[in-house]
């Protein structure tokens, strides 16, 4: 009897201490070693010891085991979702695992900004940490099929995408919503602005887009270069200039650049130059299709920003003497 009773003691005596050791263990365990946030790729194919065995690696977890163990318990094996994670300092070891199984990936807000070319997006994409980069520029055009020129084809907007998504989708995603705003502004345009397709009112736009950053001067500016398409005259436009120019241009634009020899130089072709010389905002595209009603066919900078506009040669030279010459 006593021995019986002493063995029952010794018994749970051994049980406690396992079941101390095991809470222990749970408590040593359960918490993400890190200082500060980082984030983790969960690869796709992995499996949940692929992934404990690569957080135990990197020193990110104690127990790989635990990390194993608590995902059988939970039934998150099968639920596993390939992405980018954002681990941050005194999550849970439980935490994370309901996050992979959940799929709730890290997000990246991209911003691509009026008035720049697709090169531009291209480079600002390339060094984005959060974008993967696959393929050259020309693949990724010939792959979302956009013909030459490139440029204007791609809507300026902040987009919110998965961590890792590649520079071809976020292009991808700017060209069809470019597509679905263009065709949206096309159908309700001014029947009475002398533009053959809708690439053409992009073309303008972008000339739009370049000359002023004031919304409220963009259908003036409009009005101008309208007026001068319906007259046959040269658009006479700096920024054409400076996109044609390319590395070359060296501020200010002088007499010579505006003779350089060039097809999207409208100081010396007439019309529209053959493409975009750079992205639109939705502003420079309403304004390019619905121009402002008016005569006007100068405009001169005030160096503030803004412009004087004139509807003849005289009131131009005047608006030049005032606001150039004067400074």
């Amino acid at each position: 009897m006593y021995l019986t009773t002493k063995g029952k003691i010794l018994s749970r005596s051994i049980a406690s201490v396992l079941l101390l050791l095991f809470f222990a263990w749970i408590l040593t365990s359960k918490d993400i070693l890190l200082i500060q946030p980082q984030i983790f790729q969960v690869k796709p194919g992995s499996s949940m010891g692929q992934v404990a065995q690569e957080l135990s690696d990197k020193k990110i977890i104690k127990s790989k085991r635990f990390f194993t163990s608590l995902s059988r318990l939970l039934n998150a094996n099968n639920k596993l979702k390939s992405g980018y994670y954002e681990l941050q300092p005194e999550t849970s070891v439980f935490d994370f695992i309901e996050q992979i199984s959940k799929g709730d990936v890290l997000k990246t807000k991209i911003t691509l900004i009026e008035g720049k070319t697709i090169q531009h997006y291209f480079n600002q994409l390339s060094e984005d940490p959060s974008v993967t980069v696959r393929g050259s520029l020309d693949n990724i055009m010939d792959s979302i099929g956009v013909q030459k020129p490139y440029d204007g084809w791609f809507y300026p907007e902040t987009y919110i995408f998965n961590y890792g998504e590649s520079i071809e989708n976020v292009l991808k995603k700017s060209h069809e919503t470019m597509k679905s705003k263009l065709m949206e502004l096309w159908e309700e345009r001014d029947k009475s602005v002398p533009l053959d397709s809708p690439y053409q009112a992009i073309i303008l736009a972008s000339l739009i887009e370049n000359e002023t950053a004031l919304d409220y001067e963009k259908p003036l500016i409009s009005s101008v270069f309208i007026g001068r398409l319906n007259l046959n005259m040269r658009l006479q436009t700096d920024p054409t200039v400076i996109y044609a120019l390319g590395e070359q241009y060296k501020p200010p634009l002088t007499r010579s650049d505006l003779q350089f020899d060039h097809p999207y130089n409208t100081y010396r072709i007439k019309g529209l130059p053959p493409g975009a010389i750079s992205s639109v905002g939705y502003k420079s595209l309403y304004a390019a299709l619905h121009p402002a009603k008016g005569n006007d066919l100068y405009f001169v900078s005030k160096k503030d920003g803004s412009h004087a506009f004139a509807s003849t040669y005289d009131d131009h030279k005047e608006n030049i003497k005032k606001y150039l010459k004067a400074n």
